[in-house]
């Protein structure tokens, strides 16, 4: 369209100068006349047969799998067979042909549709054109009202995520407050059991200290004993102030550790260790103190913990009643003022579509039937295709269920081959790029910068209930095997192609109004010549009417050339008989 809009700017400045150059006088008109004229300069070359292909990306998923079946899509009497059971094919090898009668007649049928079909477009196109800048006026109006909604909606949720996070911390810290408070009443009553125990056992333990003490007397008096001028009537005196027998009379200092050991049942052999039994029966009444005094700490913590979890309750409450506040005002916004809002630029939206959609449904029923025939013709050809049945993959063919004369049934394996490289790509088409895909198409697989090429091994033609897509498989020919099982790849195929149709470089096309036309070269005169073009690639245009081989197309684009102007051809490539002077001396004529 850029170059339609150049062409345009250059036609009407071209005409303005005419005009001017018709207001001046007829002297100015003598000197343009005289003054030396430039060649312009083309490049011309033949319209030539070629393929043009168009292409589309699609995402996969990477399989793996060990047998391929060959799976005829055409029904019809098998004519050929070329491997039996055993036999090792490679991918491409024709393995049996189907009578083709049938498909042959069908495209003949459908080429003389797509003949008497083909039309211009264009009549309903203004209409569709000013119900588009409407629409777009109208949806610019409508998102900014939804725009400045969906702020306010926002700032509104903004409110109520923060109510929800302040009570969540008010949660949090009313649990902390009741751990902390059930914590301290537990030290509490775990003191309270260790007093209890202790005063249980503080009796018995003072009078357990009181027998020690009596012990270590006595123990005393018998060891005071040695070395007396009569040890034995000494000991015999303690023994019998203590009523104690069966001691040493002789030796005080065994007597005292005999005595020691009988009293404490082993328990002490010496006096420090009989003090350290005293010191430990006499522990417990301070024990009791200490723990009083731990409780009346853990009392006045208890109290504190009690003030922090009223407050933390306290604080729950106003955060639930803040978040419900936030919850009301954004609840409020929505069922009303935001519902509103949508509703009424809803309506203006869809006034504005219908508008768009009346205008296109004019301009579709137009293009219904040039695509209708030619979808006629990439359905026969696909038949055609179907005839020839090619090997999927290489391998050693496992089954056959064919043979000569009898009906291949469309959809029924003819052969099962065990796959060499079982490695595949699955993926899921629209029906329009599935009607032009042929088992052993080639794809391009790429991931993470790499890429592979597989080969088409099954279209089922039947679509998938959930999707209403159509299962795709190919398999990755070797060099794939970097590609791990069950990884998404980039698949990238032909949507569309055309096979040796007449094509131009697409830079000699040039548009105006919707209409397309080039310049032929004829005699030294560029001819503005209409065409009707089809698919293109980047290079090259597929030009389906206006054109033959044997014509000379000026393939240099110039904002200066007009029909019937004189032109130079660049080079040699034209014929001896349009270099003649007659025909190439004619120039277009520029001021300097």
């Amino acid at each position: 369209m850029k170059r339609s809009f150049v062409v345009k700017y250059m036609l009407i400045m071209t005409a303005a100068a005419a005009f001017l150059a018709g207001c001046n006088d007829t002297g100015s008109k003598d000197k343009e006349e005289d003054k030396e004229t430039k060649k312009v300069r083309v490049s011309v070359e033949n319209p030539i047969r070629s393929d043009i292909e168009i292409t589309g990306d699609f995402i996969g998923n990477v399989s793996a799998d060990s047998t391929v079946s060959v799976v005829a899509k055409l029904s019809g009497d098998v004519t050929n067979t070329y491997f039996e059971v055993g036999d090792h094919v490679n991918a491409g090898d024709l393995m049996f042909t189907i009578d083709d009668t049938s498909a042959q007649i069908s495209m003949k049928q459908a080429k003389a549709a797509l003949d008497s079909s083909r039309a211009s477009l264009g009549s309903a196109q203004a209409g569709l054109d000013a119900a588009k800048i409407s629409n777009l006026y109208t949806t610019a109006q409508v998102t900014q009202q939804w725009g400045t909604a969906g702020t306010n909606e926002m700032q509104l949720a903004n409110a109520v995520n923060s109510a929800k996070y302040g009570l969540m911390n008010a949660n949090e810290n009313n649990d902390a407050a009741g751990v902390q408070l059930d914590y301290i009443r537990g030290q509490i009553s775990d003191i309270d059991d260790q007093i209890d125990d202790l005063e249980e056992n503080k009796d018995n333990m003072a009078r357990y200290a009181k027998a020690l003490t009596q012990i270590k007397r006595i123990y005393t008096e018998i060891s005071e004993c040695a070395g007396m001028s009569d040890e034995s009537a000494a000991l015999t005196a303690v023994y019998n102030k203590y009523l104690i027998s069966g001691l040493s009379t002789t030796d005080a200092e065994a007597a005292a550790k005999t005595y020691l050991q009988m009293q404490t049942s082993g328990g002490a052999s010496t006096v420090e260790e009989l003090d350290t039994m005293i010191s430990g029966a006499s522990s417990a009444s301070s024990a009791i103190d200490s723990l009083e005094d731990a409780k009346d700490q853990l009392l006045v913590s208890r109290a504190q913990a009690e003030v922090a979890k009223t407050a933390a309750s306290t604080g729950v409450c106003q955060a639930q009643e803040a978040q419900a506040l936030a919850q009301r005002m954004l609840d409020d916004y929505r069922n009303y003022t935001l519902a509103t809002i949508i509703t009424g630029g809803n309506a203006q939206l869809a006034g504005a579509n219908s508008q768009v959609a009346t205008a296109e449904a004019g301009v579709k029923q137009v293009q219904a039937g040039v695509a209708q025939a030619e979808t006629g013709v990439e359905a026969a050809q696909l038949q055609l295709d179907y005839a020839n049945v090619k090997a999927p993959v290489s391998g050693v063919i496992t089954a056959k269920n064919i043979t000569v004369n009898n009906m291949a049934a469309a959809g029924s394996p003819a052969y099962v081959i065990t796959a060499d490289d079982t490695q595949y790509v699955e993926f899921y088409v629209s029906e329009a790029v599935m009607d032009r895909l042929i088992v052993g198409q080639d794809v391009t697989v790429t991931r993470n910068g790499a890429s592979y090429t597989a080969k088409i091994t099954e279209n089922s033609g039947i679509a998938d209930a959930a999707s209403g897509l159509f299962f795709i498989k190919a398999q990755i020919l070797p060099g794939g095997d970097k590609l791990i099982n069950g990884t998404k790849v980039k698949i990238t195929l032909a949507t569309d192609s055309r096979s040796s149709v007449i094509t131009v470089p697409v830079d000699s096309v040039y548009y105006l109004n919707e209409t397309s036309y080039v310049y032929r070269y004829i005699n030294g005169k560029a001819v503005k010549t209409d065409v009707v073009t089809g698919i293109s690639d980047s290079n090259r245009i597929e030009i389906t009417d206006g054109l033959s081989e044997q014509d000379k197309v000026i393939t240099t684009w110039a904002s200066q050339l007009r029909d019937n102007m004189d032109v130079e051809v660049e080079g040699s490539a034209l014929s001896q008989e349009d270099h003649s002077p007659d025909k190439i001396e004619v120039l277009n004529e520029i001021p300097d």
